[in-house]
């Protein structure tokens, strides 16, 4: 509570400022007047008490009214200067809102403005990656076409040529008249074989290592499957060595069929079994009059597995070939 100045206490008492001499000469003029009238009015002492407690009694009704309404007045000097402060930092603060509040919108509209614009531009790249991805599809399919095409005609212009393993590599060795004596001479021909060229691989040879096979070109295709056919009939030698003539297949090709080594050689001489690769490298499976073609070793593998007897006996497996469901003894397979 804010004191209260002694200033204006001073100054709104003195109305009830008491006079000494004033309440002597009245006292004095009462006593004379007493003196003469005494007989007259003989209770004018306790009058004069009454009139004294009840001037004390307005001064303190006084004082108390005064005081109330200078701690009021004091009171609402106080709270109006600080609810103005606080009016003033309240302005301030909605002020300072108000501005955030439109660089907010400001930055929210470029916000939506970009957010628009990366959308127009992703509809675009997407309408654009469809465009690419069907293109994409469209390639693919074309070079796959393509590439069987390529493999095809490569592998039809190597039908007259012949693929020679095992002969030792000397000077001249693999030139078109020693390649087609080689010929004449393993496989017993009354007449020579024409030869248009002849090489060695290209592939770098390391001392040690076995003789680079011979890869020739006959002069007719069908002099070629003739040698082959003769080829498939037993071993051949020359000159004291075992010698090979396979065709000559691309290197995907070679790559395919390769993969058919291992079932190959665990179906050879097994009775009952045929088996041959087709071109370019489908492997044929024939027993008990049901054939099988596969492109993919392992599962050529899983079907021989499945043919194969482990201790004796066992069942074929019908989840993967249900028409082998009989029991094989294991000799005869």
């Amino acid at each position: 509570i804010t004191e209260i100045p002694v200033q204006n206490t001073s100054s709104n008492l003195r109305k009830y400022k008491y006079e000494a001499s004033s309440t002597a000469k009245t006292s004095a003029a009462a006593g004379k007047s007493g003196d003469n009238t005494a007989s007259q009015t003989p209770k004018s002492a306790p009058i004069a008490k009454m009139d004294v407690a009840d001037l004390k009694t307005d001064i303190i009704t006084s004082l108390r009214q005064d005081i109330a309404t200078i701690i009021q007045q004091e009171v609402r000097s106080a709270l109006a200067d600080s609810f103005d402060s606080l009016k003033r930092d309240i302005q301030d603060v909605k002020a300072e809102i108000n501005s955030n509040t439109t660089a907010i919108r400001a930055e929210l509209d470029q916000v939506r403005a970009n957010v628009k614009s990366v959308e127009a531009g992703l509809s675009n790249w997407s309408d654009e990656m469809v465009a690419v991805q069907d293109t994409m599809e469209s390639l693919t399919k074309e070079v796959k076409a393509l590439k069987h095409k390529c493999e095809d005609f490569e592998g039809r212009m190597r039908r007259g040529n012949i693929r020679i393993i095992g002969v030792t590599e000397t000077q001249g060795s693999s030139s078109p008249a020693a390649v087609s004596a080689l010929l004449k001479e393993v496989f017993q021909l009354d007449r020579e074989v024409r030869v248009e060229r002849s090489h060695r691989s290209l592939t770098q040879r390391r001392p040690g290592d076995i003789p680079r096979p011979i890869i020739a070109k006959l002069n007719s295709e069908g002099d070629a499957a003739d040698i082959l056919r003769r080829a498939r009939r037993g071993k051949l030698h020359f000159k004291g060595n075992p010698i090979a003539i396979f065709p000559d297949y691309t290197a995907s090709v070679a790559k395919a069929r390769a993969a058919f080594t291992d079932v190959r050689k665990i179906l050879q001489d097994r009775p009952g079994v045929r088996f041959g690769i087709l071109y370019p490298a489908r492997f044929r499976v024939s027993y008990n009059n049901v054939e099988k073609e596969f492109v993919d070793a392992a599962k050529a593998m899983d079907y021989q597995t499945a043919l194969r007897i482990i201790n004796g006996t066992e069942t074929a497996r019908p989840a993967i070939f249900p028409e082998l469901q009989f029991i094989i003894p294991y000799e005869d397979i």
